[in-house]
């Protein structure tokens, strides 16, 4: 198995964690503003921006288990492609995190939602 240090294994998973934060808020801010407002011009806008946010947590959290499952299956070392993908990964999934939190927190201002 081709080990990855401890710090970025960890940093992996802190970072799926706080996805799936990003992922549960998005959703129930979404159908919060959608049982309070019903589907308007306006809600129909912050919804798809949730959607948004929701997609892209996903696809980061699902790249992050398909390339820890890719690496730890790596003999004797992890390509240097693949842990290139992955160093990439952290900073955009970072930002990412960093993006839908403050648009959650717009969306849920917008609507008064607690």
């Amino acid at each position: 198995m081709a080990q990855l240090p401890e710090e970025i294994t960890t940093t992996v998973l802190e970072l799926q964690r706080r996805l799936l934060v990003v992922i549960d808020r998005a959703t129930a801010t979404g159908f919060a503003i959608l049982q309070q407002y019903g589907e308007t011009e306006t809600t129909l806008i912050a919804l798809e921006d949730l959607d948004n946010v929701r997609e892209r947590a996903n696809t980061y959290y699902s790249r992050f288990h398909t390339l820890l499952v890719r690496i730890a299956e790596s003999q004797p070392f992890a390509d240097t492609a693949m842990l290139e993908l992955l160093n990439r990964s952290i900073e955009q999934a970072q930002a990412t995190v960093e993006a839908a939190q403050a648009t959650i927190q717009e969306e849920k201002r917008n609507f008064n939602i607690p």
